[in-house]
């Protein structure tokens, strides 16, 4: 896959079957789109492009509405590599490319340097100056100069439309079971372990301490079920997502614990699965109430995780 992070460097030789959206998550909806996307690609003997934008509009938009998103550029880049996606293109986002008029942007963008032939959006997506542009706007205007459009309809889940937004309110309720299936996958936190304060070895369970992008949407503070992806290997687990009130901690850190693990994996990167949501965290009295409850936890989690 060919990315791009300047729409300088954007010359796509072969023509394309184009997919346009800010794709935050990567959902059912998305995947729709993308796969009917990679389907016209196959059809036509030409290649496939998503186009999404970084930073996303709204927080050159809306700065602030302080949104907060359910997966970073590199998770996003990495699932859309595994789809394969021959280009792949992060344009950058500014008020200065906010101005341009939609038609503009079909023109000098979408056919002059994408090359589309073919171009797949969802039916609620806007562009250009203001959102002036729709899906079928897009559709006459590219009728016109012999493009096909195809707008993906509303893609439904147990009778409700799939959204980002949806799923964002899902998991910050910590409702990661839910979100899990609205996304097509569970809710991922990635890091690389960093040291920490050596609270769960002496308590005598070990955590990897993963500190979380900012930008990202996060469950409420609490106890997880998780699975963790390690050198394309899985895990199983709980993850605590907090603070350490019992231990006055301060800052917002994931602590998993991996259970019939050994290794030590300061440095190394983590792919943190939420499964399922056990409790709120607790301030307890002592250490010791602290390790009894982190031993029921993980009764619990082994019993989740089980039917995994």
């Amino acid at each position: 896959m060919k990315i791009y992070h300047e729409l300088s460097s954007l010359q796509v030789s072969n023509c394309t079957a184009c997919g346009i959206g800010n794709f935050d998550g990567i959902h059912k909806g998305h995947q729709k789109l993308i796969k009917e996307l990679l389907r016209s690609s196959q059809i036509r003997n030409i290649d496939s492009l998503i186009f999404t934008f970084e930073p996303h509009p709204s927080k050159v938009l809306s700065p602030d509405n302080n949104i907060k998103f359910i997966m970073t550029p590199n998770q996003k880049q990495q699932i859309m590599k595994s789809y394969g996606i021959d280009h792949f293109v992060l344009a950058p986002f500014t008020l200065e490319f906010s101005r341009m008029n939609y038609k503009d942007f079909i023109h000098d963008i979408l056919i002059d340097k994408c090359n589309a032939k073919v171009i797949v959006v969802g039916y609620n997506y806007r562009f250009g100056y203001k959102g002036e542009g729709t899906a079928y706007t897009l559709k006459e205007i590219c009728h016109e100069e012999g493009i096909d459009t195809i707008i993906i309809p509303p893609v439904k889940y147990k009778g409700q439309n799939i959204s980002s937004t949806f799923i964002r309110n899902l998991i910050e309720r910590g409702d990661v079971k839910s979100a899990a299936e609205f996304l097509g996958r569970p809710f991922t936190i990635e890091g690389f372990v960093q040291h920490g304060n050596g609270i769960g070895k002496k308590l005598g369970f070990p955590t990897a301490n993963i500190l979380p992008e900012q930008e990202l949407v996060l469950p409420p503070r609490g106890v997880y079920a998780v699975l963790v992806s390690w050198k394309d290997n899985i895990y199983k687990g709980v993850a605590n997502l907090g603070i350490k009130p019992t231990f006055n901690g301060d800052s917002i850190r994931l602590e998993t614990h991996l259970f019939n693990f050994s290794r030590k994996l300061y440095g190394e990167k983590l792919e943190v699965m939420f499964i399922d949501n056990l409790r709120p965290e607790f301030k307890f009295n002592t250490a010791e109430a602290l390790a009894m409850q982190i031993q029921n936890d993980f009764i619990r989690a082994k019993e989740i995780l089980k039917l995994i």
